[in-house]
């Protein structure tokens, strides 16, 4: 996966690591080993992700993220009409998902305003439909910034 120039840079910044925090000394001669010898296997316990997000995969995300922002700032008292379907909820965060991970970097990382569920049932491959759908009726009235409650309720039915 990571090619010879890549494990020797990881080495070399283990080697950096081991002297600036003598307390994870152990630590980081373990990283140097797996990234010396190429333990593949290993390199998710490195702390770096082995599965990537693509930017289309990603400006998906960000759409999604941008729907529920307009239904949020357009629904005032009709989003109490529909509890718990005006709300985003994530991507399932108790199941490995790359738009997960997004949503949730730009929630916690970037203090991306939004509640990310992680209760148990909240499966990503059902969340990413329900989106879905939402994101091709929003098309259809020309993604508008502020909405109807007749407008979101269409989005959410």
């Amino acid at each position: 996966m990571f090619s010879f120039a890549e494990r020797l840079m990881l080495f070399n910044q283990y080697e950096i690591l081991k002297k600036l925090d003598p307390q994870k000394s152990s630590l980081y001669s373990r990283h140097q080993e797996v990234v010396e010898k190429g333990f593949e296997s290993f390199y998710e316990d490195l702390g770096i992700s082995t599965t990537t997000l693509s930017k289309e995969d990603a400006r998906e995300v960000d759409d999604i993220l941008a729907l529920f922002r307009a239904i949020k700032a357009s629904s005032l008292g009709s989003a109490s009409n529909m509890p718990g379907k005006t709300e985003f909820v994530g991507f399932g965060a108790s199941q490995p998902d790359e738009r997960f991970a997004y949503a949730d970097f730009l929630s916690n990382i970037l203090k991306f305003p939004q509640e990310v569920s992680t209760s148990p049932d909240n499966r990503p491959d059902l969340q990413l439909e329900k989106y879905r759908t939402m994101l091709k009726r929003w098309d259809e009235i020309g993604r508008k910034r502020e909405l109807s409650a007749d407008q979101i309720e269409h989005l959410v039915a």
